[in-house]
């Protein structure tokens, strides 16, 4: 019994040792709180050392359960820098000039083919024909030119009383420019057409052909009879070949189709490069005639200003004509009716004195 108690006194004394003991340590956390200077405070997003230990980042605090919802962002207006500076904008064209939509500027440019000399040795051959044939036919399946068949120029030209003995004198160029509105002149020569023929089987007298052909293209200013740009259409043997009859003729055609499709975008764009103008064919009462309509790309209600004829310049050395310079504005009319083949007729909107030959420009500059 003795011994018991004297076992029970020593744990007793053991316990309070071991109590007293873990308390001075402070090992647990849930004896006691920490004050809050021991507590070391890692600020957020910034790097801090702590002694005895490698350098940490901050963390972000854990998200709330329940966000506070977000408002929407209040616009604010930026902050005038120094130096900022106000663009003014260029002055407004007069009343009778409004600005036309994009899909009305689509002027198509007025051309004339004239005949291509054959300069191959099949003479016999229509080749020059059939060259300006190809040339008209692919340019207005472009939709981008207007071409006015020769033979209605010179007509058109003699009912004035002007005398001509071909359309490529440039004196008629600069006189169908004046007074038709011809924009440019195409001419030129087939230089070369080459022949490989054979039969198409030893126990068949059907031929095979194949072809090559070289053109050259001249494209002339009608308003100054200068030369713009030479073009030279060359064809591969390669997909000319015809069977049959006429497989010569044939082979030859298709190697000149070949070559003008190989020049026809560079031609246009050089087309494109002149200024688009059109004259003023008659004029009767309120009525101003214009010799350009639907097919030129006009349209009702498109606003075209008139200007004189202006001046040609001339080189003093070499005697080039340089152009014509911008003559005094007249004043503008609007466009109220299209009529005929390519013609419309317009109503004085501002200006006096408008005449026949007057050369009327497009208000998109």
């Amino acid at each position: 019994m003795i011994g018991n108690r004297k076992n029970l006194i020593c744990f007793f004394v053991f316990l309070t040792a071991l109590l007293f003991f873990i308390a001075s340590c402070n090992v647990l956390p849930f004896f006691g709180k920490k004050k809050e200077e021991d507590v070391v405070k890692i600020p957020e997003g910034k790097t801090v050392k702590v002694e005895g230990m490698e350098k940490v980042k901050g963390v972000n605090p854990p998200k709330p359960e329940n966000p506070p919802a977000k408002k929407p962002p209040t616009p604010t207006t930026p902050a005038k820098r120094e130096g900022d500076t106000k663009v003014s904008s260029l002055p407004s064209r007069p009343f009778y000039s409004p600005s036309l939509p994009f899909f009305q500027m689509g002027f198509k440019r007025k051309l004339t083919v004239l005949d291509f000399e054959n300069n191959t040795t099949y003479k016999d051959e229509k080749i020059g024909e059939a060259v300006a044939k190809k040339l008209s036919d692919k340019l207005e399946a472009t939709q981008r030119v207007v071409t006015v068949d020769k033979v209605v120029v010179s007509e058109m030209l003699r009912r004035e009383g002007f005398k001509f003995e071909n359309l490529s004198d440039p004196t008629v160029m600069k006189r169908a420019y004046q007074s038709l509105g011809i924009q440019a002149f195409a001419l030129g020569n087939a230089t070369d057409v080459s022949l490989l023929s054979s039969k198409a089987s030893e126990t068949s007298d059907e031929e095979v052909a194949f072809a090559t052909a070289k053109v050259e293209i001249r494209l002339i200013d009608a308003s100054t009879g200068n030369l713009l740009k030479t073009f030279i259409a060359r064809s591969p043997i390669f997909g000319t070949k015809e069977t049959g009859e006429y497989s010569r003729g044939k082979s030859v055609i298709k190697a000149i189709d070949f070559g003008l499709d190989d020049i026809l975008e560079g031609f246009l764009r050089q087309l494109d490069l002149l200024d688009w103008t059109t004259s003023i064919a008659k004029v009767e009462g309120e009525n101003i005639y214009l010799n350009a309509g639907k097919l030129s790309g006009v349209r009702m209600g498109d606003t075209l200003e008139v200007f004189e004829p202006g001046k040609e310049v001339f080189h003093p050395t070499t005697n080039i004509s340089l152009g014509w310079t911008t003559g005094k504005l007249k004043g503008a009319i609007k466009v109220t009716d299209l009529f005929g083949v390519d013609a419309a007729v317009g109503k004085v909107v501002d200006g006096t004195g408008f005449s026949s030959n007057d050369v009327v420009k497009s208000t998109v500059k």
